[in-house]
């Protein structure tokens, strides 16, 4: 059969500030499904072609990965597919927890739940008459009108036996994004995260049990970038890539040995970096240039509350442990916890320019669905709209501080941080993607699409 991926567009998009990124969810299911199907992928993101113009009637089925802001747009692609005669299925983080809404949209025959690439491919078996419906594993549908949902698919314990991403499906002279002026591409060493925050859907997509690539494996797809795709800087996009330091320092060791040319980033919890001071030298040494870590407040109360299971006071140890180590640090804030004060939303503020990062992010706390957060706020949700949860606009009523003072207050962190000379000098070429994103978002609100004041 004659499979179209797509991966739709976002409308604020991390692409607008020149951080495009190639959907490697879709490049490994195509690298399943290509030994057994024609398969293409195309990345409305990035490709010139226009997603409404489309001719979705070359293929048999269309499979479009929904992420949660995305899921408005998915749909409007879905309608254009169906009514080419197309079979539609869809899959990601936030249809595998609203499958029935989906499908209850008349235009999504399939909704494939969770860890992909073999569910989607016993899918397709059966729409091509190799297998029967009793042996299709992760798959929802509605038979008159009744939800069904066939078993779940298990998740993947050897996830060395996947073969790498199909990145020669990818027009990856597309993405742009850069770290220190180097081209840079994306890998993903393991999956599930046991620690399993109140605000993440990782835990419940891919399950609290971690699961690793071997060092071996992981370092045969860095050697391929590096000698194959010539690349010469990464990003790990691993929920936490430091879980086992010995696997980390290992893999280290494997790069050193080298002598390669290659930086590269990756992201980290507090209590990973404080625990582990010599993993961070054998990364630094081994090219790391910057580490992600979400302290996501100042506050010992709000953490507690998202189950977050780190300290505020070791968060200037990891700090320290970092610039020790020449590698800069990228700190992640989330205000609007339902119980937090606007005092304590400050207080968090003011840590952030304590600890000083390099750069910061600054979200607002939004409720994705699989999240356990979603569950407790179902009954305090400002808006079903999908295109307003992406981390820049309030989405729930809290207890102490309205919709706009929340605004208020996300904007005046990001000022109060970077409006230091320091920051502005450390910074300089970021800028110009900070300005562009606050003009994308300022369009977004004056567009008539504003539900809350």
């Amino acid at each position: 059969m004659k499979v179209l991926l797509v991966n739709p567009p976002m409308s604020l998009s991390s692409h607008i500030i020149g951080l495009s990124r190639p959907p490697l969810g879709l490049a490994y299911l195509a690298s399943v499904l290509r030994d057994h199907h024609q398969v293409k992928i195309i990345d409305f993101n990035v490709e010139k072609q226009d997603w409404s113009s489309y001719l979705y009637s070359e293929f048999d089925i269309v499979g479009i990965s929904v992420h949660t802001i995305t899921y408005s747009i998915s749909f409007r692609i879905a309608e254009l597919a169906k009514n080419q005669g197309v079979i539609v299925i869809m899959g990601g983080p936030h249809v595998s927890f609203v499958d029935k809404e989906a499908l209850e949209s008349g235009v999504v025959d399939y909704v494939v739940r969770g860890e992909g690439e073999y569910s989607f491919l016993s899918l397709v078996k059966f729409l091509s008459k190799e297998i029967p419906f009793d042996e299709v594993r992760g798959v929802s549908y509605l038979t008159n009108g009744e939800l069904g949902r066939t078993p779940n698919g298990p998740f993947i314990d050897d996830l060395d036996s996947l073969p790498f991403p199909a990145r020669e499906l990818l027009p990856l002279k597309l993405y742009r994004e850069k770290l220190y002026s180097r081209r840079i591409t994306t890998m993903i060493t393991s999956r599930g995260c046991p620690s399993n925050c109140d605000f993440c859907s990782i835990a419940q997509f891919l399950g609290v049990r971690w699961r690793s690539r071997s060092v071996e494996n992981i370092f045969e797809e860095v050697e391929l970038l590096y000698r194959e795709y010539n690349y010469r800087a990464l990003s790990f996009l691993d929920a936490n890539f430091t879980l086992d330091p010995r696997r980390v320092i290992k893999l280290s060791e494997k790069i050193i040995k080298q002598g390669w040319d290659l930086i590269w980033l990756a992201e980290s919890r507090v209590d990973a970096i404080v625990k582990n001071p010599y993993m961070v030298r054998m990364m630094a040494e081994a090219g790391l240039k910057e580490m992600f870590i979400g302290f996501e407040s100042g506050s010992q109360e709000v953490l507690n509350g998202y189950g977050k299971k780190t300290l505020v006071s070791d968060a200037l140890k990891a700090v320290e442990v970092l610039r020790e180590n020449n590698v800069k640090v990228i700190g992640s804030f989330i205000l609007g916890a339902l119980n937090e004060t606007k005092d304590m939303m400050k207080e968090t503020i003011n840590f952030a320019k304590w600890l000083n990062p390099t750069r910061v992010q600054f979200t607002i706390l939004t409720p994705f669905p699989g999240t356990r957060i979603y569950e407790r706020v179902k009954d305090r949700l400002l808006t079903k709209n999908w295109e307003f949860y992406s981390g820049l606009n309030p989405t729930i009523k809290l207890d102490h501080v309205s919709p706009k003072e929340l605004r208020r207050l996300r904007t005046m962190g990001y000022f109060s941080f970077y409006g230091r000379l320091g920051k502005v000098v450390e910074n300089m070429p970021h800028f110009y993607m900070f300005l562009k994103v606050l003009f994308a978002y300022g369009k977004f609100l004056l567009s008539g699409r504003r539900y809350i004041s």
